[in-house]
């Protein structure tokens, strides 16, 4: 009799420890974890300019002409103080960008991008293509470990091939005017070459060979906004952004203490769209992933629950 409450025994348990494994039912994370869209916002498209070493105090009329125009329009949130990781490198901050959490989170402390925890926190394309199979995104870059390491199991097309700047922006152009190779909605893109001018020469706008760099780059900036402005009296609803991972001193930009590295640019402009008071509010690199999936109307519980950031948008 013993053995037969035992055998009975043993097969109740069975049969729940299968039941609990049952692949087809919802664990607590698949229950709470929900994304869900804004259908009058999904439509919207995203291009992100960024532009690597990018010292605020060398802005002005002359050296960056367009990005100070710009600023200056009363439908844009500008921060010439936009706060970086205490970790200057370009891996942590390009990683907080697109992630939406700080280094402590994503785990990104140099540029090998050892031991990082994109599992638990993907890029923000992730969240983008989960709400949206239709959506397509891009990542352009100079600096080839972004795509390698962050984006390229998360956007449509993130090509691993070095290009330079030039070739950057004529990739961005492509995708923008002709559709090639995707139809992109959401694009990010990387420029390098200021960063390499102000290791070579010094991040300072008393450096001529930095303030060209930084001229031609607004150039090429002011060319992509062109061709959204084009795009917008088209009937497509596009948010414009600007974003640099660090400044510098002298050749470097490893303390992260100097207010000119740890302190960079953050732009965001669209001609209807309420932004945070610039006066007000300073953002931090952990912003730019709410913001955008705010804009594109894509609410995740998880990302919600994980993000470092804020939504710089206030409508």
């Amino acid at each position: 009799m013993r053995n037969y409450k035992y055998l009975l025994s043993s097969f109740f348990i069975a049969m729940l420890l299968i039941l609990a494994c049952d692949p087809d039912d919802d664990s607590p994370d698949e229950i709470n974890h929900t994304i869900t869209v804004d259908e009058t916002k999904i439509d919207r498209k995203v291009l992100i300019v960024g532009i690597d070493g990018f010292r605020s105090d060398v802005m002005n009329l002359t050296s960056t002409p367009f990005i100070n125009e710009v600023i200056q329009n009363k439908n844009t949130y500008s921060n010439i103080n936009h706060i970086t990781e205490g970790i200057t490198y370009s891996g942590p901050n390009w990683s907080s960008i697109l992630t939406g959490v700080h280094m402590d989170k994503h785990n990104v402390l140099n540029n090998d991008f050892d031991n990082d925890n994109y599992s638990e926190h993907p890029s923000f394309f992730h969240y983008i293509t989960s709400a949206d199979s239709t959506k397509k995104t891009a990542s352009i870059v100079n600096w080839i470990p972004i795509n390698t390491y962050l984006m390229s199991d998360y956007a449509d097309y993130a090509p691993l091939d070095y290009i330079n700047d030039s070739e950057v922006l004529e990739h961005t152009k492509n995708l923008l005017l002709n559709d090639n190779p995707i139809n992109s909605d959401v694009i990010f893109i990387h420029f390098d070459e200021l960063d390499a001018i102000g290791h070579a020469h010094g991040f300072s706008g008393d450096v001529q060979e930095y303030v060209d760099k930084a001229n031609e780059l607004d150039s090429y900036t002011s060319e992509l906004y062109d061709i959204i402005q084009n795009k917008r009296l088209n009937g497509e609803d596009w948010l414009f952004m600007v974003v640099s991972d660090h400044g510098g001193e002298g050749t470097s930009h490893g303390d992260a203490n100097d207010p000119n590295i740890n302190r960079t640019i953050f732009i965001s402009e669209h001609p209807s769209v309420e932004f945070q008071a610039g006066c007000c509010y300073f953002s931090s690199q952990a912003d730019i992933g709410p913001t955008v999936l705010n804009f594109l109307g894509i609410t995740s519980t998880k990302f919600n629950e994980s993000t470092d950031g804020v939504s710089i948008i206030l409508n």
